[in-house]
């Protein structure tokens, strides 16, 4: 990139690139049952079994990607050169400021931050400030597709540590790579002698951090 003078040629020039790259790994789980219960249960245990397979997959998705390192996972947002804003203790965090603080973080290497994700206790303690000293009035207020801070929403998870306020993410820095969507299946094959069905949930996931320094941890550092 360059000023010319009007009339000049434009040199052309190779874009700088560069590659992150994501390999998808598997997260999977199996639950056997007897032919007799999956046929003779109404609604159907298998289905109930499969949905909870399912749901227990995207828990095991979330545990690694907001970790340091999991064992044949991807590693997960501790472990990258983030940025950060230093809260304090977390316990007395009393305004919004840290959150205004990250935004700004974010806009300063050029990204632009869409959401928060926050552990649930911490979501409770924020739903609890008061717009001001003596009144019952709550700052945040919760709105038809869930709860807002700073104008961006919030995503809860338990497995966020106890030492972060809140990661804020600018999706568009942020990657997840599904190589093959969660399957589940049922087969009575393995369990032949058994007169059993195994019920069978796979999914392949991959994450992907395009600039680590635009995903802000608001954290205590001390």
């Amino acid at each position: 990139m360059a000023w010319y003078n009007e009339l000049d040629t434009i040199s052309a020039t190779d874009g700088a690139t560069g590659e992150v790259v994501v390999t998808p790994s598997k997260t999977a789980g199996i639950t056997r049952i007897s032919s007799e219960l999956g046929e003779d249960t109404e609604p159907a245990i298998a289905d109930q079994i499969g949905a909870a397979l399912a749901n227990q997959i995207a828990e095991a998705v979330d545990t690694p990607w907001l970790a340091n390192t999991t064992a044949k996972a991807n590693n997960g947002l501790l472990s990258i050169a983030y940025g950060s804003v230093d809260t304090g203790a977390i316990a007395s965090v009393a305004n919004l400021d840290p959150f205004t603080d990250a935004q700004f973080a974010a806009e300063a290497v050029g990204a632009e931050l869409t959401s928060w994700v926050m552990h649930p206790t911490i979501v409770r303690q924020l739903s609890k400030i008061k717009v001001q000293s003596g009144s019952n009035q709550t700052l945040l207020q919760r709105v038809e597709d869930g709860l807002r801070v700073a104008g961006l929403p919030v995503f809860i998870s338990p497995n966020v540590d106890a030492n972060t306020l809140a990661w804020s993410i600018p999706q568009a820095r942020v990657v997840t790579v599904l190589r093959k969507r969660t399957e589940v299946a049922k087969s009575k094959d393995a369990g032949f002698y058994n007169d059993a069905v195994d019920i069978r949930a796979i999914a392949r996931v991959g994450f992907g951090f395009l600039q680590p320094a635009s995903v802000i941890r608001l954290y205590d550092a001390a």
